[in-house]
């Protein structure tokens, strides 16, 4: 992934990682629904809010400014990141549109290549919890330095479900005003 978006994958981090995934499975870059115990995932370097959204924009997804979130789009997914100076994004959120079951499959879809493009550890732990309650209203858990939380949109103008990072290491502007 790094060869193809060089930008991204610049980011280094001095702190040791803990990887709580040991057992965890594989996620594949294309979002394939199967996905086979290969051991500890790699621990992929923290990258910043700018550096996810080059990764983005370097997979052809079109991305924008909102306030204090950058969104970029593919079809009916899309990921925001919290914008800000922090080591990593401090909160980052995967949507798909949607009915919710067409929705949710179309996020446990894109969970995989997402997460794997934003450089977030374990990766595999939390699409492997996502699968799980891809068919529930809603769902929290905590993975690695993440707070994850799943929820489902019906009575919007915008139906679908939402997949939310928050990072539980930040200390200062860690979510929009």
């Amino acid at each position: 992934m790094c060869a193809t978006v060089l930008t991204a994958c610049s980011g280094k981090s001095d702190e040791p990682k803990a990887d709580n995934a040991s057992t965890s499975t594989s996620a594949t870059p294309t979002g394939g629904s199967s996905s086979t115990p290969t051991g500890p995932e790699e621990t992929l370097p923290d990258l910043t809010a700018a550096q996810v959204v080059a990764a983005f924009a370097g997979q052809k997804y079109q991305c924008s400014t909102d306030e204090a979130y950058e969104t970029c789009s593919k079809g009916t997914t899309s990921v925001q990141v919290l914008l800000g100076k922090q080591p990593r994004p401090a909160v980052l959120s995967l949507q798909a549109t949607g009915v919710a079951a067409e929705a949710a499959a179309a996020l446990t879809e894109f969970a995989p290549q997402a997460l794997e493009l934003a450089h977030v550890n374990p990766r595999g732990q939390i699409v492997d919890w996502v699968k799980q309650h891809a068919s529930k209203p809603s769902g929290q858990t905590t993975a690695g330095n993440w707070t994850v939380e799943y929820s489902t949109e019906v009575d919007s103008d915008q139906p679908g479900v939402i997949l939310t990072l928050t990072d539980k290491l930040c200390k200062a502007d860690c979510g929009a005003e």
